[in-house]
């Protein structure tokens, strides 16, 4: 039996993906087969480094230096991330990261949980997830959770929806609703970080070598 298994393994070896090591005329050319050229300058500066342990044939994965990579639960959460894909990256990176788009029925989600923000950038689907500071630990929570009935999802430690289909109807309700009523948490979110209340950057990519 321990044979066979062996030659299980033997023969499935050349289909999993190893780590990779890439040159930097590498790393800048996959980032502009993917549409991620806004990154080459982050990358140059050395503010994004490649994961080379993580790297593989088919994914190439940057990371910035000093981000947190928080694992957190939002009553706690001094940090949120959200991943985006890539068009939705650029432009929020050309708004001098003021602006999150919040497309007609869209949830535009944010979570506390790194670890589980990153399952939304994929090989098939590649893509930014960004790190958002805010004034203290609990202090979104505070804002809408405390001060605000706004209920959150329990996934990632906690999800906001800041779309137009995300959390607000709760906000709406009970003695501390919003007066008047919102339509979504995005418009919110945005005021803060237009005025950096809430702080943005770039903290791990995931591009398809293969394309």
């Amino acid at each position: 039996m321990k044979r066979f298994l062996f030659f299980i393994i033997l023969a499935l070896l050349p289909n999993i993906a190893a780590a990779d090591t890439m040159t930097a005329s590498d790393i800048i050319n996959t980032l502009k087969r993917n549409n991620m050229d806004v990154l080459i300058p982050m990358y140059e500066k050395g503010i994004l480094i490649l994961d080379s342990k993580n790297t593989t044939v088919n994914a190439m994965k940057l990371v910035r230096n000093y981000a947190a990579f928080a694992d957190a639960e939002a009553e706690k959460a001094k940090l949120w991330y959200r991943g985006m894909p890539t068009q939705q990256a650029n432009d929020f990176i050309n708004s001098n990261y003021s602006r999150l788009g919040l497309p007609e029925k869209s949830f535009v989600g944010i979570a506390p949980r790194f670890s589980y923000v990153m399952q939304y950038v994929t090989n098939s689907d590649p893509g930014v997830v960004f790190e958002f500071g805010t004034d203290s630990e609990g202090w979104l929570y505070k804002q809408w959770s405390v001060d605000h009935p706004c209920q959150i999802k329990a996934e990632g430690g906690g999800t906001y929806g800041l779309g137009p289909s995300g959390t607000y109807a709760s906000c709406n309700n009970g003695p501390n609703a919003y007066k008047p009523k919102i339509d979504n948490l995005g418009g919110m979110f945005n005021t803060w970080l237009a005025d950096n209340t809430i702080t943005a950057k770039v903290a791990y990519v995931l591009a398809n070598r293969k394309l």
